[in-house]
Formats: C-alpha cells, sequence, structure tokens
C-alpha cells in the first residue's frame, strides 16, 4: 500500500506541478531523480491543522481529508485543472478482462486472434474461441497499452458475430479534467483539484474529506446542505441541488454536500462523499 504518514514535498500540497514522478529534478539535465521518498499514488490522511500548515495560502486553505500524489493525464483540458474543479480518476491503459456481450449465431467455429478497435492505444489481443454457431469465449492475450476510452473487438467468422467488450485495468493515480472524464467510458471516481497542473505532470488532489469546490456561473439551490453535483458542461465546476442524482457524470454526478453556503462562481467548502480506495 502506497500509504504514508506524511507526504514529503517540497511545496505545499496545493502548489505542486512537477514534471518528475517523484518531485524532484536534476537542476542540470533536466531529468527525473529518483529518491526522496514521495511516488505517485502515494496518499495520506490529514488532520484540519495537519493539511493547513501544508497550504499555499495563495490557493486557498486545505481542510482534513485524503491528498494523493497523481499524474495528470496528457489529455485532459488544462484550462479545467484548477483550484478547486473536479476532476475524474482513470482506469488503467491497459486491457485486463473482457466480457461476452452476445454469443451471436451462424458463426464459424474456430480459434482467432482479434485486434482491438479504438480506445486511444495499442497492442491488446483477445482470443476468442467458437466452439459451435452459438457459443464463444474469450480471453485476453495481451493487454496493450495507452487505452484512454474502452477498445472493441470485433469478431468475424460469418453469421451474426458474437460481441466481446473490454475492461481496463484500474489505477486512481492518474487523473483527468471533468470535460474529458464525462465523454471517456474509462473512469474511476471524482477527485477536486487543488491548484493548475499541467496535463502531463504531478500534483496532488483530494479525493476524501473536506474540499475547496468552484461553484458554477448558476445553481439550482443556493443552500447549505445541499447537493453538490458535478456540472455537466461546467468545465469541473459544481451545482448544488436539493436532492441527488443529476445528470452529467458516468458514475453518478453527486460528489458530496455543501458545508457552506454556495454562492455562484466562487468557492465553498464540501464534504465529499466519495469512497476510500485503497491500493
Amino acid at each position: 500500500m502506497p500509504f504514508v504518514n506524511a507526504l514529503p514535498t517540497w511545496l505545499a500540497l496545493n502548489n505542486a506541478n512537477f514534471t518528475s514522478p517523484t518531485g524532484m529534478t536534476d537542476a542540470a539535465t533536466g531529468q527525473p531523480e529518483y529518491g526522496g521518498g514521495l511516488n505517485v499514488g502515494d496518499y495520506s490522511d490529514y488532520t484540519s491543522d495537519q493539511a493547513k500548515t501544508a497550504s499555499y495560502t495563495t490557493n486557498g486553505i486545505l481542510y482534513s481529508g485524503r491528498y494523493r500524489f497523481v499524474q495528470v493525464d496528457s489529455g485532459a483540458t488544462a484550462a479545467n485543472v484548477k483550484v478547486g474543479t473536479v476532476g475524474y480518476m482513470r482506469a488503467g491503459s491497459t486491457v485486463k478482462t473482457v466480457v461476452v456481450l452476445t454469443q451471436g449465431s451462424g458463426q464459424t467455429p474456430g480459434t482467432y486472434l482479434i485486434g482491438s478497435t479504438g480506445g486511444g492505444g495499442t497492442g491488446a489481443v483477445v482470443q476468442v474461441v467458437v466452439s459451435s454457431a452459438t457459443a464463444i469465449t474469450a480471453t485476453v492475450v495481451s493487454g496493450g497499452y495507452g487505452y484512454t476510452s474502452l477498445p472493441t473487438f470485433t469478431l468475424a467468422t460469418g453469421g451474426t458475430p458474437g460481441t466481446v467488450a473490454a475492461q481496463l485495468d484500474s489505477t486512481p493515480n492518474v487523473v483527468t479534467s471533468f470535460d474529458v472524464g464525462v465523454t471517456a467510458n474509462a473512469v474511476v471516481r471524482p477527485v477536486v483539484f487543488l491548484n493548475s497542473i499541467t496535463p502531463g505532470n504531478y500534483g496532488f488532489i483530494q479525493e476524501n474529506g473536506i474540499a475547496t469546490v468552484l461553484a458554477n456561473a448558476a445553481l439550482t439551490s443556493a443552500t447549505a446542505g445541499a447537493w453538490v453535483n458535478a456540472k455537466t458542461n461546467g468545465a469541473g465546476t459544481v451545482d448544488t441541488t436539493a436532492a441527488s442524482g443529476a445528470s452529467g457524470s458516468p458514475i453518478g454526478s453527486t460528489i458530496g454536500q455543501a458545508i457552506d453556503m454556495p454562492y455562484v462562481s466562487v468557492l465553498f467548502k464540501c464534504l465529499l462523499d466519495n469512497p476510500i480506495v485503497q491500493d
């Protein structure tokens, strides 16, 4: 487990924008230095006092919660990675397993190797065994790499082909901006950005506890205690509603409840209602 008692950082948690996966770079070569005790995926639970001490006050005060060192996906929208916006932890980039959705009919029995189509990556191959005209099984031969959404596998064996769906591996250590997350079928759960991080670089996000989130330019229910929802087409800003379940997120848009009275286009505190993930 990458849980650590305290996250080593040479800047505040909410002012990190590293080009190195360790937060350390050789001054002469610009290459990453591997040492110092900070690794992608490390996370720690902070009290409010500890989080305040680790805050860069220009970007706001941090509160109690879980903070994780992650990479921002290179495909994220830079303008939507900033203080208080919602992002999504991505699934992994390789095909871990596949499932047979439909068995098809009239197919030619045999064993077939099928490469992936779409998904942004390359190299995934599955083996499909057609044991009869209406019975197929599928297993992963190669997981490939670089997938940003779910690839498909097309079985062309005559008749009505069966359909095989990919399932990516899981990693909560790569995050993307909200607008990318809602269009990809490869997201895990929402997180809150603490500061601007250049896509492809490394920094800290908050995944649980009391977080500061950025309100949208319009709020449905501006009351303390309202449900806080990632806003559809809101570039990572949030709406507040009297009831949960607003549309817009591939895993459900409600991220928590408002602690402060929310006002349009300003930051306010939210109690995140995300599951704890330990990996």
